[in-house]
């Protein structure tokens, strides 16, 4: 337990450094981060490009990889109101994926075998208030809200309730996100 502390605590240690490296050296110099080339191939190619994006969304939740990067990156290669709703059109089909197809491709075994304990808390938290549980685990950055979406549809907790919570937690913190790095860039 001691020794998943300090991994945790290191890893985000490293996060934080990283994003303070990146904004140093981007209110240095910003000719190291144009990216102007990119933004006129993705309004050349939109269909495919948005295609993509989508496509990658939609199926990273089944890695359990935060959708964090994507947001970032949205950000930089659409409109910020563009981003932010491709982002939870994203997100959405990520979660429908995630809830109908997780058991079928048996991620559900591993997951049990590999988190029994850890699942089993989930599980309890969820039968007692399952929106607001939802909608917190969504909103907090450092857990994937695949998790929680795959645990509802294991207790057969109403999609549409999955969803809205989703909507509330990952919709807020991704507002975060993408406005306020439009608002620094």
């Amino acid at each position: 337990m001691e020794k998943n502390i300090k991994v945790r605590r290191k890893t985000l240690l490293i996060w934080v450094a990283i994003i303070v490296v990146t904004l140093i050296l981007y209110y240095a110099n910003r000719d190291l981060f144009d990216i102007s080339f990119l933004k006129e191939y993705v309004n050349d190619h939109k269909v495919l490009v948005l295609s993509l994006y989508l496509i990658i969304l939609t199926f990273i939740g089944l890695t359990f990889i935060p959708s964090t990067p994507f947001a970032v990156a949205g950000v930089l290669l659409f409109a910020p109101m563009e981003a932010y709703l491709i982002n939870l059109t994203g997100i959405i089909t990520s979660s429908v994926v995630v809830y109908y197809f997780t058991q079928y491709l048996r991620l559900d075994v591993w997951l049990e075998s590999k988190y029994p304990v850890q699942i089993e808390k989930i599980k309890k938290a969820l039968r007692k208030k399952e929106l607001p549980i939802i909608a917190g685990w969504s909103f907090f950055p450092v857990v994937p809200t695949d998790l929680i979406i795959y645990v509802s549809s294991t207790l057969n907790i109403p999609f549409w309730k999955c969803a809205v919570g989703v909507i509330i937690g990952e919709g807020t913190l991704n507002a975060f996100y993408i406005f306020s790095i439009d608002f620094f860039l």
